[in-house]
């Protein structure tokens, strides 16, 4: 990067506009010198307690941390019902694109409106406090409408992302018994998905099937309703016993409760859900939603994430709403071939605060670049980018040809298990150098540990694993329905004291700030030298014909350990030139890193194995390299 690039992005950030919250209210929060003092003032600040707790934190890892314990809490109250005695009342919510082109808007009154008839609804139905809701659907506003009828009632909503299978499903739904499920008759998210048939296949498998099952009519396609089972959501809206209904009994929820369960990657063989609070969830999603975009009354902000993820809760559903902002929720995935709608979503509702990946990103620079898709967008003001390392010239194109310099960029570590983010810059303050998430956001317990010695690590340049030294209230609380599996996964002992193991690995450069070095279960000892797979992978796709590659690491009888590459090719070759296609890999892979990091094997494949949001599946490609 060239110095004046640079310094333009610096003053970018460094311009940043706050009116939300302030200089001196970050200054306030950086002065205390101990953690309860410091959330005791930020529960009051930010969040409406209907009875005051008694304790900032309790409990130890035996049996589990609780936060703000005593206090009692209306979550809706402080999503929703404080902005209708205020201007924000008729401001736009949702603002919803489907990926047909169909629109809605949600102002705060309309959007309250229809969280207390699905609510009363679903109380009818028999939906109690503690129950689990699954809700299986595509970005659609109905699925937030649940989400925040559920926290108004006190049961746990639990979103399932929509593209997984019915095994996958019947599986979850084995492990956290809903009383109810929520889906869609299709999805039309990356083409047609039959959802309700996904899910009458999964009722199936399950042990105990779900008393009730909504469904959320999105194409108006002809689909099986079974008898008193299913129930279309456009009926029990209209019904007069909820069509009327306005407000609910006033019930506060004790803050240590559990507000939602999120299932995420494992290395067991169950299913994994964690849990998560109101109190202690609702204050970080909103503190850290202000320190990271702040607001302003004018402002269109766009999370591009699945609301089913951790991000999408925290950064596209509960902490902008907290914040009276108005949110764009997008039902498709923006690809090479449809980039265009992203440069016409944000031209026509002017949006100004962008939270995306450096995928996404790329896929712009791409479409612009190959198929001459490009439009600038001179309204963005802040670009926040997660889930992967930015490469320098992506960054370089976004903000020079995406936003002629006229946006600042910042690059966000969250945590699942912390429920949002823990590392960033925060806008307007503090200090900014691009390649790293600069230092833990304020009242973040995060240091960097040696993994052998468990010492705290403070020189530059040295890798380590980050850790939380202590609890924090927004931490997920336990691992549902496997007591005692939580603690034993995450809480770990150092010299008597426990801390709190991200599995993710980092480094300090000269200035202090954290340079993230990828998960630590991707990291291998081998002759000698501490090895990346993704390293190994970046420097295979340098080859001029790898289209993408995936390796991994498995147990061989005769090494102890071994190395298998999966290959994809850009241009399928004949198998005479297989040998040398190899051979070349090799000499790539050695001119990139060196011999140590040759792998044993080199199998070429048609497609490699990933995730929803885009990683690999190393484990399932483990599998496929035993059998074959």
């Amino acid at each position: 990067m060239s110095s004046l690039y640079i310094r333009s992005l610096i003053k970018n950030f460094e311009d940043f506009e706050r009116v939300g919250m302030t200089k001196e209210t970050l200054d306030k929060i950086n002065s205390f010198d101990d953690n309860e003092t410091v959330f005791s003032y930020l529960a009051n600040k930010y969040l409406i307690w209907e009875k005051p707790f008694s304790h900032e934190i309790l409990g130890d890892i035996r049996g589990g941390y609780s936060f703000f314990k005593g206090g009692r809490i209306c979550p809706l109250k402080n999503i929703l019902t404080k902005h209708l005695t205020t201007y924000t009342k008729n401001k736009a919510a949702i603002v919803w694109i489907g990926a047909d082109g169909l629109q809605k808007v949600y102002t705060y009154q309309s959007l309250y409106s229809d969280v207390i008839k699905a609510a009363s609804a679903i109380l009818k139905l028999g939906v109690k406090r503690g129950d689990r809701v699954m809700l299986h659907m595509p970005n659609i506003p109905e699925l937030i409408i649940f989400m925040l009828a559920c926290t108004k009632i006190g049961a746990i909503h639990v979103v399932y992302h929509a593209s997984y299978s019915s095994e996958s499903l019947a599986e979850r739904i084995n492990d956290c018994k809903p009383t109810l499920v929520v889906t869609t008759d299709e999805s039309i998210t990356g083409g047609y998905s039959k959802m309700k048939d996904k899910v009458d296949l999964a009722f199936t498998k399950v042990e105990q099937e779900p008393k009730y099952c909504i469904v959320v009519e999105r194409t108006g396609k002809r689909v099986h309703m079974k008898p008193l089972r299913d129930l279309w959501y456009h009926d029990i809206m209209s019904d007069e016993k909820h069509f009327f209904a306005s407000t609910l009994p006033y019930e506060p929820h004790n803050a240590e409760d559990i507000m939602f369960m999120l299932y995420t990657s494992t290395n067991v063989a169950e299913p994994k859900a964690l849990t998560f609070s109101y109190g202690g969830y609702l204050l970080w999603a909103y503190v850290s939603y202000m320190l990271l975009f702040d607001i302003k009354p004018t402002d269109t902000y766009w999370c591009t994430a699945d609301v089913s993820w951790i991000t999408g809760h925290s950064y596209l559903v509960y902490g902008p709403l907290m914040a009276g902002q108005t949110v764009l929720l997008y039902e498709d995935a923006i690809d090479l071939e449809n980039a265009g709608k992203f440069f016409d979503i944000c031209d026509k509702f002017s949006v100004n605060k962008l939270y995306t990946t450096p995928s996404l990103l790329k896929t712009l620079m791409n479409a612009a670049q190959k198929k001459k898709i490009f439009r600038d967008l001179k309204n963005l003001e802040l670009v926040a980018t997660g889930g992967e390392k930015m490469k320098e010239d992506i960054l370089e194109w976004s903000s020079q040809k995406l936003c002629k310099n006229k946006a600042a960029f910042i690059d966000v570590y969250s945590l699942t298990e912390a429920g949002g983010a823990i590392y960033a810059s925060v806008p307007g303050f503090g200090d900014l150098e691009y390649g790293t998430v600069s230092k833990a956001l304020p009242t973040v317990p995060a240091v960097l540990m040696d993994t052998t010695t468990k010492k705290i690590i403070t020189d530059f340049d040295k890798q380590g694993e980050i850790v939380l030294k202590s609890p924090f209230p927004s931490l997920a609380k336990c691992i549902y329905n496997q007591p005692g599996l939580f603690e034993k996964t995450y809480w770990k002992d150092a010299a008597g004291k426990p801390y709190f193991s991200t599995g993710d690995g980092g480094k300090y450069n000269e200035n202090g700030n954290m340079i993230l070095t990828g998960r630590l279960d991707d990291v291998l000892h081998i002759g000698g030298k501490r090895l990346s797979l993704v390293e190994i992978e970046e420097a295979i796709k340098k080859y001029e014909n790898i289209k993408e590659c995936a390796v991994i690491n498995v147990n061989d009888e005769k090494r102890g350990e071994k190395l298998i590459a999966f290959c994809v090719l850009k241009k399928q070759l004949d198998e005479s030139y297989h040998d040398q296609t190899v051979r070349d890999i090799r000499e790539t892979i050695l001119e990139e890193i060196g011999e140590v990091a040759l792998p044993s094997e080199i199998r070429f494949s048609r497609t490699i194995p990933k995730s929803p949001d885009g990683g690999i599946l190393r484990d399932l490609l483990k599998e496929i390299a035993v059998q074959m």
